[in-house]
């Protein structure tokens, strides 16, 4: 259970990269390249990674205390 909420935040972080990069799907695969993310869609990604991160940490840290 532990090692679930360690690799969450990571997993996050993936998923949004693949979202950002078009999920390597291109111009190779006969579509069009994906349009440039937008600064407010980065800060939306950062914020949900982040707060991915903070849930994992807090569950973590209840999980010690017990």
């Amino acid at each position: 259970m532990r090692t679930v909420r360690r690799v969450a935040p990571a997993a996050v972080a993936a998923v949004a990269v693949l979202l950002l990069t078009g999920c390597g799907h291109g111009t190779d695969a006969g579509q069009p390249a994906p349009a440039p993310s937008s600064t407010t869609d980065l800060d939306h990604l950062r914020k949900l990674v982040d707060d991915a991160d903070s849930a994992a940490s807090k569950a973590e840290s209840d999980m010690a205390r017990e």
